[in-house]
């Protein structure tokens, strides 16, 4: 690929395993002591030339949340505490260093949430220094398939699922009001684990991971910054 042209690449990050022009890598979920220790030491041995690299991030370290419209936000230090102490109910004091995002949403109507663990984007951004490869988005694997999908999908509903290895995300998209739902299940070290949002149609439809976006689609999560 020519550097005028350079190869537009996704990297498919999970815990055990990485994907990289549809070649599977095997990753210890073992190592370290995250979850994503593994897949991200493997990262730095894997070769991929000069390409504009989107990582896509399985389901296994991401969170959604659900977080209630509040008129009492101002500012974007306001809004992001709220939307944190969303996700502390759910998840305690490790939601406190998680790197956060929040979709536009009209007034009255409640905001889709991301999260990832703030030293998993420091981790990938780090790895990429030392690559000719330039990072150029982090995505969750939910909103890339909805990306993907959003053109296709019914007004009157149809149902969105991810599945992964001991994990699906599971997402309705319905033309309801009040109809939209989205639900992790999975089982991390033998414990049943899951979390659910219900979201109107307009919320899910214009989730996105940066703020102050009107766009009809989802966007990343994080960027480089390079």
């Amino acid at each position: 690929m020519s550097r005028l042209f350079p190869e537009r690449l996704t990297v498919a990050v999970a815990p055990a395993a990485l994907v990289v022009r549809g070649e599977t890598i095997v990753c210890d979920p073992d190592f370290g002591s995250e979850p994503w220790h593994g897949a991200l030491e493997r990262l730095k041995t894997v070769e991929l030339g000069s390409a504009r690299v989107t990582v896509e991030l399985s389901n296994h370290l991401v969170r959604y949340a659900l977080v209630p419209w509040s008129d009492a936000l101002s500012t974007a230090a306001e809004e992001e505490a709220y939307v944190r102490h969303h996700f502390v109910k759910v998840h305690g004091e490790r939601a406190k260093g998680w790197a956060l995002r929040a979709s536009e949403s009209a007034a009255g109507e409640p905001r889709l949430a991301s999260a990832i663990d703030a030293a998993l984007v420091d981790a990938l951004r780090k790895a990429f220094e030392r690559k000719k490869a330039k990072l150029v988005s982090i995505q969750p694997a939910l909103m890339a398939r909805f990306n993907a999908a959003r053109g296709s999908l019914p007004d009157d509903g149809a149902w969105l699922v991810v599945a992964e290895q001991e994990r699906a995300c599971i997402a309705l998209h319905s033309g309801r009001p009040g109809g939209a739902r989205c639900r992790t299940r999975g089982d991390r070290g033998g414990r049943r684990s899951s979390a659910s949002a219900i979201a109107s149609r307009a919320t899910c439809r214009r989730w996105s991971c940066s703020p102050a976006t009107s766009r009809r689609r989802m966007t990343p999560l994080s960027s480089s910054g390079r």
